[in-house]
C-alpha cells in the first residue's frame, strides 16, 4: 500500500506548486478553567441546648447535624477535598475543637463525618474528623450536602468537666486536586 500513497503525495506536491499562492487565517480560542466548588453551610451558627455536667456521663452530652453544601462544577472525574481547621486549646483530647476563650473547662466539639444520633456510641465512633483533617468529599459534580455531626463531648484524658461557656470555630475550606 506504501507505493500507491507515495506516487499520489507527490502529484499533489506538483499540483500546489503550480497553483496561484493564496493564504487564509483563522483565529483559535480556548478557555482552560480549574474546577470550583462554593462551599456553605446549612447552619452557619449552632447552639446546643444548656446541659448539666452530670449529662456528659457517657462523654456526650447531645449531638446535632451540620450540613456542608457544595456546589462543584468542571470537577468530573477528580477528587476534591475539604480542610477542616479550627482550634482544640487546653484538652487532652486534640480531636476535639475548643476556643481558648472558653470558661468551661475539657468540655469541647467533635465532629464526625456522616450522620450519628448515638450519644453512647458517638465519642469513639469512627470517621471522626480533627482540626487540621482533609476529608474527601463523597460527590465530585454538581450540587451535594456533605453529612457531619457536631457533639458538646467531655474530653477523655481529662478530669471532669466544669460548668461555664465553651465555643469553637470550624472552617471548611475547598481544595483543589
Amino acid at each position: 500500500m506504501a507505493p500507491f500513497i507515495k506516487p499520489l503525495f507527490a502529484g499533489m506536491t506538483l499540483i500546489l506548486s503550480g497553483a496561484a499562492a493564496s493564504a487564509a487565517t483563522t483565529e483559535i480560542k480556548a478557555n482552560i478553567v480549574d474546577g470550583s466548588c462554593q462551599v456553605s453551610l446549612d447552619n452557619a451558627s449552632i447552639t446546643f441546648d444548656q446541659k448539666d455536667v452530670t449529662q456528659f456521663a457517657t462523654g456526650t452530652a447531645q449531638i446535632l447535624p451540620l450540613g456542608v453544601n457544595l456546589n462543584c462544577v468542571e470537577m468530573q472525574g477528580k477528587s476534591p477535598s475539604l480542610s477542616v481547621t479550627g482550634e482544640s486549646s487546653g484538652l487532652t483530647d486534640t480531636r476535639l475543637f475548643r476556643a481558648a476563650s472558653s470558661t468551661a473547662k475539657y468540655a469541647g466539639f467533635m465532629l464526625k463525618k456522616g450522620t450519628l444520633t448515638s450519644l453512647n456510641d458517638f465519642y469513639n465512633a469512627a470517621d471522626t474528623v480533627a482540626p487540621g483533617d482533609i476529608v474527601a468529599i463523597a460527590q465530585d459534580q454538581g450540587s451535594s450536602v456533605q453529612p457531619f455531626s457536631v457533639g458538646l463531648v467531655r474530653s477523655a484524658g481529662d478530669p471532669m468537666l466544669t460548668q461555664g461557656n465553651v465555643n469553637a470555630r470550624i472552617t471548611f475550606a475547598f481544595i483543589f486536586p
